[in-house]
């Protein structure tokens, strides 16, 4: 307890001196009702060549609320200047007294000499480009903030933001401040998945040609991803099929809008439109080339009885056309499947608010076609198509067995 409160006790020590020593530096005192402007002054007597403390007036005069005179900011700030003006700083604050003093030509005038005395430096083109936005030069921050986005892309987040405040279009942004490099594409696009701005990055992603860019899989799959999660599946089912065509893959066609039908691949791509295959307490899912009903090798899941399982974790998303009717198929076949709750193929909306399924089955079946209709939701892009095994309160609810699935179709119901 007593190293507790000696340790509080140094903290306090601590914090107290530091407050002291910042408070000398910046020549005044928070806890005093006027700012100690004495000691500056005193300062410039007792060294008139020091620049600082005419820079420290200079900042005071500007910017405190009871003292503020903009005129007298401008003059300590000159003197500031003219004993040392190859200190960036300064300029910059002059620009902003000239700026709100309505000098519109020293404003720029201190502007581009900020930038002059350390053109490569982030502070000057971050100033300059927020400067020239406030008084809506557009066209004259865009050069800084071009700069600094190929040049500094640790900052690229803090840029974006303060542009789409002034241009809320991703398109203009593009057009006139991405620098025409594939990296700065890259991240461009990076932003705009990070912010969730879906129909800007369906835009920008068509003007990847101009910028030199060809997406690796990586690239493409995270796009679609982005574009799955934000609802627009037609448009990643799109992106999807344009991507598997650019690597020679044979992907869904619009006869069977399922990829990978058959499960001749463990995956195509790994993401998007793939079967994906996640693991669960009580099943084990793996790929069978021995026991297939046609092709190479069909699903094949092993429940080992000692679970009630909530089963959902092999599925697949869909891209289908609303208020349209589709026939889901499959070929099932089963062995020893315990339990009344068997497995089944069902699809899901991506809202959750629309599901149809098949019959469950259970015990031992041979290749067996399981089908049914349905009628896609209004407005609805499309869903998830999945195996299904509902959780049981029955006595005899641990599910074993064995299941294997193939030729999985899902096609727009011709009359």
């Amino acid at each position: 307890m007593k190293r507790v409160l000696m340790a509080g006790f140094i903290l306090i020590l601590s914090l107290v001196g530091g407050y002291e020593i910042v408070s000398l530096w910046r020549g005044l005192y928070l806890y005093q009702k006027k700012p100690e402007t004495e000691r500056l002054f005193q300062a410039i007597l007792i060294n008139p060549s020091d620049p600082d403390p005419y820079y420290r007036l200079g900042f005071f005069y500007q910017w405190d609320i009871k003292s503020l005179d903009l005129k007298e900011s401008k003059r300590f700030l000159l003197k500031a200047i003219e004993r040392n003006p190859l200190e960036q700083r300064y300029w910059i604050a002059l620009a902003r007294v000239m700026k709100r003093l309505g000098e519109r030509e020293a404003f720029e005038r201190a502007i581009e000499n900020s930038v002059y005395l350390f053109p490569t430096g982030y502070l000057g083109r971050w100033s300059a480009a927020n400067l020239y936005l406030e008084v809506g030069s557009f066209e004259k921050a865009i050069g800084h903030l071009s700069y600094l986005l190929q040049h500094y892309p640790n900052q690229t987040s803090q840029i974006y933001d303060l542009l789409f405040r002034v241009i809320p279009d991703s398109e203009t942004i593009l057009e006139k401040v991405v620098p025409r490099d594939s990296l700065s594409f890259q991240r461009f696009l990076g932003y705009l998945y990070e912010v969730g701005e879906r129909d800007g990055a369906k835009r920008v992603w068509q003007k990847k040609a101009y910028f030199n860019w060809r997406p690796s899989r990586m690239d493409s799959l995270r796009h679609i991803e982005f574009l799955i999660n934000s609802g627009d599946l037609g448009e990643a089912f799109r992106v999807w099929r344009e991507t598997l065509k650019a690597e020679g893959i044979e992907g869904p066609s619009d006869e069977n809008l399922i990829t990978n039908p058959s499960f001749e691949k463990k995956e195509l791509l790994g993401g998007g439109f793939d079967w994906r295959v996640e693991k669960v307490s009580g099943a084990e899912v793996s790929f069978d080339n021995k026991d297939f009903f046609e092709g190479k090798s069909c699903l094949k899941i092993v429940f080992n009885g000692k679970e009630n399982i909530d089963f959902y974790h092999v599925f697949q998303y869909v891209a289908w056309k609303p208020d349209t009717e589709y026939l889901l198929k499959a070929r099932l076949k089963t062995r020893d499947l315990t339990t009344k709750s068997g497995i089944k193929i069902e699809v899901l909306s991506m809202d959750g608010k629309f599901r149809a399924s098949s019959e469950g089955l259970t015990g031992n079946n041979d290749w067996r076609e399981v089908l049914f209709p349905f009628r896609s939701p209004k407005g609805s892009k499309g869903g998830m198509v999945r195996l299904r095994r509902e959780r049981t309160e029955k006595f005899d609810r641990y599910i074993s067995g064995v299941v294997w699935v193939d030729n999985v179709s899902l096609r727009e119901k011709r009359e």
